[in-house]
């Protein structure tokens, strides 16, 4: 027998929201069968003999899959059909709400930033707006979660909400719609680097993309055909923290802006591979791909394709390395699964998952230092590494970071707690390893090193031409 069921396919999320059927084939092995055998006696068992807190058979069965699920890889997982449905909103960039991306806020959930052309925006909510009711019901103690789940709805259908701005609050019945989340900003070259050439600024242009969802070729088109028009040569495209999304939208970017040729494979267990290919006959810009340890899946693939094409260059920081696709699967009316059953190689046949894409120029942001252990002389561990990080992008001078808190480690710590005011005595303590989290956040929101360095490699371009 063969069972119909509907599939999705992702990669770092969602890979292709195509929902096809598919023919599974029917379990006939003797031993899934006798392992099937061996759950129903436990099953059984453990339902009608046990004498601890009750349980129902919806949770016997729930955990069971849980169990089964933590030993595959993280990316593979057991969802109700709620939250597989909330996961594949979240990528695909629409879902029917009142347009608001909104964080919390103490007891509160507040309106971070109103989505331009929503309904909200039309409705005159700001950021900063506190959200007090929905529908009449308070809101205290709301997390976002439960915030967005009261304000979705039907297309057409109404939701009041109270808000709270300032010491005013005020109402506003607002009708749902469906609303389309932009996953790509621009900023003007002038605006990024002020001192910068007129001339040589109309020939570059800045684009970030956040997610590859499913409206991400649609979104950036015009941005792209404005930038033929103008003679624009150079475009910086910023991949950092882009988690991924649909191969289909990540392939389709290649078709705007890598030559023709593979874009990347997929392989299944069985080894078959199925190839996906860019037809663009001649690529219309000098790419530039900005890239950090979140750049992820699929827009892993698309920096691979940059580099391996010829048509641009990456820069900053190693990729996360998840080159894995997941299928979503309807199980039934309660359950879905995402099961990794595939692995994507890059353009030129090289392995992604768990190496990522390096970068040509290799440009290092440090991380926020996260552990709350002081750090001694001839202490050796990771975090080590991380406080030279910092330490050597604040400008003071390292050997090579690594996990080793030697006699350099310690001079420049006590250099750094000197201009800090702190006590000086060379010991990563506490004041002093808040203080380097605090000069790191300050430095990096003053200066963005990775794209300066994309900047000085575009100008080193156009230097030679």
């Amino acid at each position: 027998m063969k069972k119909i069921i509907n599939r999705i396919v992702l990669t770092a999320v969602v890979l292709s929201m195509l929902i096809v059927p598919i023919n599974v084939k029917a379990v006939d092995s003797a031993a899934v069968e006798r392992k099937g055998e061996e759950f129903k006696v436990l099953f059984s068992l453990i339902r009608d003999n046990y004498v601890g807190e009750e349980v129902t058979d919806e949770q016997l069965f729930k955990a069971a899959i849980d169990g089964m699920f933590d030993e595959l890889d993280p990316y593979s997982t057991f969802y109700t059909k709620k939250e597989a449905n909330t996961l594949i909103e979240a990528i695909s960039g629409e879902f029917v709400g009142i347009g608001v991306e909104i964080v919390q806020d103490g007891d509160w959930v507040k309106v971070s930033r109103p989505i331009p052309k929503s309904p909200a925006i039309k409705a005159g909510v700001r950021a900063e707006d506190i959200i007090i009711a929905i529908n009449g019901e308070s809101a205290e103690n709301y997390t976002p979660t439960d915030a967005a789940n009261k304000m979705k709805g039907e297309e057409g259908t109404m939701v009041s909400v109270t808000f709270k701005r300032g010491n005013k609050e005020y109402t506003v019945d607002i009708k749902r719609a469906l609303v389309k989340i932009s996953a790509v900003e621009t900023e003007e070259m002038k605006d990024l680097f002020p001192k910068l050439d007129k001339e040589i600024a109309k020939k570059i242009n800045y684009i970030r993309i956040n997610s590859i969802n499913k409206n991400v070729a649609e979104d950036i088109e015009p941005y792209l055909e404005d930038a033929k028009k103008e003679g624009v040569k150079y475009l910086i495209l910023d991949l950092r923290d882009n988690l991924g999304g649909y191969v289909d939208s990540g392939v389709a970017l290649c078709n705007m802006l890598i030559p023709k040729g593979p874009v990347l494979y997929f392989v299944n267990k069985e080894g078959r591979k199925i190839t996906y290919r860019s037809n663009l006959s001649k690529a219309p810009f000098e790419l530039v791909v900005l890239t950090n340890e979140n750049t992820a899946s699929a827009s892993e693939f698309i920096a691979a394709a940059v580099k391996e094409s010829g048509v641009g260059v990456t820069v900053g920081e190693n990729t996360y390395g998840k080159g894995v696709a997941q299928y979503i699967y309807d199980i039934s009316d309660k359950y879905s699964i995402k099961l990794t059953m595939e692995e994507f190689l890059s353009r030129d046949g090289h392995k992604i998952n768990g190496i990522g894409v390096a970068p040509d120029y290799e440009v290092i942001v440090p991380n926020l230092i996260v552990s709350p252990e002081r750090l001694f002389l001839d202490d050796e561990m990771e975090e080590v590494k991380n406080v030279e990080l910092i330490l050597e992008y604040l400008g003071y001078a390292i050997n090579e970071p690594d996990n080793l808190y030697d006699e350099k480690t310690e001079k420049a710590i006590t250099q750094f707690q000197k201009n800090m005011g702190l006590r000086a005595y060379g010991v990563s303590d506490h004041p002093t390893l808040k203080a380097l989290n605090t000069k790191l956040i300050e430095s990096i929101n003053k200066k963005d090193i990775q794209l300066e360095k994309a900047m000085e490699v575009i100008l080193s371009k156009i230097n030679e031409n």
